[in-house]
């Protein structure tokens, strides 16, 4: 009678403890603009190489669903290129691909844009992800200057920050 109620007592905590196929893990990414004084951008996408690796399959279903596949990294790029979009009040800022950094758990891809001039309002927009998985969430710090400013943005979701020059303060501050 020991030996069944052992035996029952080890499945039951067995079936308790939760095993790693069952946690959920989330999906985001991290993307990083760098707004110049004189309106160019610098825009650095990181993503987790095990979020985005499954995701080939749907975002380059004609390549390997590898990143070692170059044929799936140009249509990551160019995937980034369209589901990630920044405008002015004056319009979309054009952004081209530069550098790709595929390390063994984290991928970088680099894109940069040039308003032409400086601008006062910068519209981000990301469906990065968001087709593919459904809870994707996208972090994106907009740096102007010394300031830092952090949205998180869902697929398809956008924003709009002003990105005009902070006032000086005058006088001590108290």
């Amino acid at each position: 009678m020991k030996m069944i109620r052992r035996l029952l007592l080890v499945a039951a905590l067995a079936g308790a403890a939760p095993s790693p196929g069952a946690a959920h893990r989330g999906h985001d990414a991290l993307s990083v603009v760098t707004v110049a004084a004189n309106g160019t951008l610098t825009v650095s996408h990181r993503f987790e190489a095990s979020d985005l690796e499954p995701a080939l399959a749907q975002i380059a279903p004609d390549a390997q669903p590898s990143l070692d596949d170059p044929e799936a990294v140009a249509a990551l790029v160019a995937y980034l290129q369209r589901r990630f979009t920044l405008s002015s009040e004056r319009g979309p800022i054009a952004l081209v691909p530069g550098k790709t950094e595929l390390g063994p758990s984290e991928v970088r891809v680099s894109f940069t844009g040039n308003a032409g001039r400086p601008f006062q309002r910068l519209t981000l927009r990301s469906d990065v992800l968001g087709d593919v998985y459904p809870d994707q969430l996208n972090q994106v710090n907009v740096r102007t200057g010394a300031r830092t400013r952090t949205v998180t943005l869902s697929s398809g979701d956008s924003r709009t920050l002003d990105i005009a020059p902070l006032p000086q303060l005058r006088g001590k501050s108290r």
